[in-house]
This record gives structure tokens, C-alpha cells and sequence, in this order.
């Protein structure tokens, strides 16, 4: 239950994601250089499933660590926004608004440092991150793009379509302009959808989208997909280009059936999400050929060759695009409150949200 002050934290078992349960949290003094913030409006999505599933081999679990010594709980990370509502940092205010990757709870503390116009780093001793990408924050009132009127895009779309930018930039860049294939499981998730707009408008990629049944409509209405097949159409695919498989699903018989039937072509497998969480239970045996993409590395890697300057002004620019080619098939559910959001969290986990639902939440 929450504390007496309102003050809570979502724990997750590791071991079984299904188990969620809501923790007091004392708001305890802060120190010098640290600041509170309490949790505004949040997205939701099969991504923080993935971050879930995947939490204890990629890190996940060490942005936001439990306040007890065990390691059988985890809190799952969000994007969104919070709000400052105390501060013992000269040069951050209360009521400062800041967009980020924040925790399944109330409040939380942030230890800022590299404060510039634009934002700050976390840099709370407990954070054990993974990559800087997760420990930036983003002044809502200095980021041109904000608009208060889109948060629930914003905390969708924006941190999912890092990656589908870097994912599509990396395959321009191996492929060149070479005659390519590119399939994309989970072709109905918000990663996809962003990677396969982008890659749409290269000429000398063909773009693939694999999605369930009752999904076919709604990802061939996207209209960024040159071929949709329902999964059970995989035994009849057929191509002459090298193939690059994008796997945002996690299905490991599916990654094997694709695997066999490309095996007398060059194809390539990158490993990237795990929205079929159902497929992560009765895995069949056998080893898969592929890499894993982990863009946090892939967007540093382009921060560092063309600049953080460049690097923003041309994610913005692809998003403009692609915000403008998604919006009408999307419809909103905000919702309030802990019991929505653990709804919510269990319909995730169960495939039951539909792929054209923005959640947006908040306390």
C-alpha cells in the first residue's frame, strides 16, 4: 500500500513478471546536488515488458534498485515526465518539468550533474546503468520538441523510435544500397512501425512486416510495409535479395523456422525485443545465428561520429516524418491510478492490448 504521504513503488519479482506489488517509499532528506521528482504522465507498451523479461540480462533492473538488500525484486522502468517537487540543487527549481526514463512509482531522487541548457545526468550512486542514453533528463520548457498537448506521443514513440532510427541507419549503412530484404517480426509494435516508415522510403529495400492474424489490417493500413504475412505464411516466403531479419517478437521457433527457410541465402538475424512474452516459456532447443542490436551503443556510436547537434536535428527531423504518417491510426487510453496501471500491466503481459492503443498513465 501506499505510505501515509502518498509516496509508492511498483515492485516486480524477477522471476515471475506477473507478480507486481505496490510498496510504501518514505520520502527520505535529500543531499546536496539531489532532487526529488514525482511522476507525471507516463507511456506504457509491450517495451517495458521487454525491459521486464530482460531485466536481469541487460541491466534493467539497476536504474531504479529496490530499497531492500535481496535481489528477487525489481522496479520495471518507464518513459515520461516528472515533475521537481523538491530540490537541494542551486541550479535546478521546483516545479521544473523534465522528460526521461523514470521508475514504476510515485516519487524518485535523482542525483543531477552535467547540467547544460537542455537537461542534465543522473549520476545517484545506486544507478547502475547500462548505457548514458537512459541517464539523460530533458527540460520540457527548453526542448523545441515539446508540445504538452502530445505527451502521450512523446512518451510512446520517442524513446522506441531512438532505436528504430538507429536501426535503420545501421542497416542503410551495411547494405548500401545493395538490392536487401528486410523482414520484421512483431511488424505491429511502435519500434517496427517507426524502423519500416524510415526504411520505406529507401529505394533499394524491400520492407517485410510478419504480425498475427488479427493484426494484418491494421499494419497493412500503416501502409509502410511493401508485403504483410501473418505469421502462419512464413513456409511460403520467398526472396532472391539477401534478407535481414529484424526480431522485435523473441519468438524462438519462429526465429528457427525463418532461420531454415533462408538458409540457402545470405540473411542476417538481429536480435532487438521480446514482445511474444508468451514464446518465452516453452522454448525449443537449439541455438539461433544472429547479434544482438543494442542501441544504446549504436546511438552513441552516431552521437560521437556526427555530433550530439547533428545527431538531434536529424532524429527530429525523421520523427517529424513518421509522426506525421502515424497519428490517425492510433486511439488514446489515459488512464489514472495504481490499480489501471497494474490492469494494464497484466494485459500487456497477456497480448490483450491492441497494437493501435497509446497508454498514457498517471498517479
Amino acid at each position: 500500500m501506499a505510505h501515509s504521504n502518498g509516496a509508492f513503488e511498483l515492485w516486480v519479482d524477477k522471476d515471475n513478471i506477473c507478480d507486481i506489488r505496490v510498496m510504501e517509499l518514505d520520502l527520505l532528506p535529500l543531499l546536496v546536488g539531489q532532487i526529488r521528482i514525482k511522476i507525471a504522465r507516463f507511456g506504457l507498451s509491450a517495451n517495458n515488458i521487454t525491459y521486464a523479461v530482460t531485466g536481469s540480462s541487460f541491466g534493467y533492473w539497476g536504474f531504479f534498485p529496490v530499497g531492500d538488500t535481496s535481489d528477487t525484486h525489481g522496479i520495471v522502468p518507464l518513459w515520461g515526465f516528472a515533475d521537481v517537487v523538491e530540490s537541494a540543487h542551486p541550479d535546478i527549481s521546483v516545479g521544473c518539468r523534465i522528460f526521461g526514463y523514470l521508475p514504476m512509482a510515485s516519487h524518485w531522487v535523482l542525483q543531477a550533474d552535467k547540467l547544460n541548457e537542455q537537461g542534465f545526468v543522473d549520476i545517484l550512486p545506486s544507478r547502475k546503468s547500462n548505457s548514458p542514453v537512459y541517464d539523460s533528463y530533458f527540460y520540457c520548457g527548453s526542448d523545441p520538441n515539446y508540445d504538452p498537448a502530445r505527451e502521450v506521443w512523446q512518451a510512446n514513440f520517442r524513446p522506441l523510435f531512438l532505436t528504430s532510427f538507429a536501426l535503420a541507419l545501421y542497416i542503410a549503412s551495411e547494405t548500401v544500397e545493395t538490392a536487401t530484404t528486410v523482414v520484421l517480426t512483431s511488424a505491429s509494435s511502435k519500434t517496427a512501425i517507426g524502423c519500416a516508415m524510415l526504411l520505406s522510403q529507401m529505394p533499394h529495400v524491400d520492407v517485410v512486416g510478419l504480425t498475427s492474424s488479427e493484426n494484418v489490417a491494421f499494419v497493412e493500413n500503416l501502409d509502410c510495409y511493401d508485403e504483410v504475412l501473418e505469421y502462419e505464411q512464413v513456409p511460403d516466403m520467398r526472396y532472391k535479395t539477401p534478407v535481414w531479419v529484424l526480431d522485435l517478437a523473441g519468438n524462438k521457433k519462429l526465429l528457427q523456422q525463418l532461420q531454415e527457410l533462408l538458409d540457402h541465402l545470405h540473411h542476417t538475424t538481429l536480435f532487438i525485443g521480446i514482445t511474444d512474452v508468451r514464446s518465452q516459456q516453452n522454448k525449443p532447443s537449439g541455438k539461433l545465428k544472429g547479434e544482438m542490436f543494442f542501441a544504446p551503443a549504436h546511438i552513441n556510436l552516431l552521437i560521437k561520429s556526427w555530433g550530439h547537434e547533428r545527431f538531434m536535428a536529424e532524429y527530429s527531423q525523421a520523427w517529424q516524418q513518421v509522426a506525421q504518417g502515424i497519428e490517425t491510426h492510433y486511439t488514446i487510453d489515459e488512464f489514472t491510478g495504481i490499480e489501471a496501471l497494474i490492469d494494464r500491466y497484466q494485459q500487456l503481459l497477456e497480448g490483450k492490448i491492441p497494437p493501435n492503443r497509446l497508454l498514457l498513465g498517471e498517479f
